[in-house]
């Protein structure tokens, strides 16, 4: 009989950031704060299936600060990609958005109204987040086993970009999911088809 290879994906985002509120955090390093440790940690402490096999993190602080909260726990070593980012925002990236839609207006409105296809200034374009977090995902699916566990750390938009991989979302519509920081999501795999168990969770569900 034909087995086909079931996977499991839990998709995080890192906890709150050490940053004035109304910046564009795109790929500008910031750590967590003190707050956003301790709801990564409570998030980490609801965790009750057994350990995932892999521990996959993007390469920016604050998502390598929450996923070694998750090394600690399993005793395993994080793999940090740099395909799990946060859109590149280019040159308004750590700089204030009322500042942004001040000085450059004309840009900022046609960026806003093209976001999907249209790259910040100096940056990536929703499209290019897809992109880079669909080779992610693949390298992942080509390398597990059948019945893996994969954690993968990460932001809003590149776990918007996954969460459209699976639900076969427009693009368009990826901001009606919502991604809280500290939250959860969990897509399971079989033979190459996608499932969504949960999205935007504040605990780990079993199953």
């Amino acid at each position: 009989m034909l087995r086909w290879q079931l996977m499991d994906l839990i998709l995080v985002r890192h906890g709150d950031v050490d940053a004035a509120p109304g910046l564009c955090l795109g790929q500008t390093d910031v750590p967590l704060s003190a707050s956003g440790f301790g709801a990564v940690q409570q998030l980490a402490a609801s965790w009750t299936e057994s350990a995932p096999r892999f521990l996959f993190s993007s390469d920016l602080k604050r998502a390598q600060q929450a996923a070694q909260i998750f090394a600690a726990r399993f005793a395993i070593e994080p793999l940090f990609d740099a395909r799990l980012r946060e859109v590149d925002l280019g040159d308004w990236d750590g700089k204030r958005w009322d500042e942004v839609m001040r000085s450059d207006a004309a840009r900022y409105e046609h960026w806003s109204a093209n976001w999907v296809i249209q790259e910040a200034p100096g940056g990536e374009s929703f499209a290019d987040v897809i992109r880079r977090t669909g080779a992610w995902l693949a390298s992942v699916l080509a390398s597990t086993r059948d019945e893996d566990t994969v954690l993968a750390v990460a932001h809003a938009g590149s776990i918007r970009a996954l969460l459209c991989h699976a639900l076969g979302l427009p693009a368009q519509r990826a901001y009606a999911l919502r991604i809280d920081h500290a939250h959860a999501a969990h897509i399971r795999t079989r033979a190459g088809q996608f499932e969504v168990s949960y999205v935007n969770a504040s605990r780990f569900e079993s199953g």
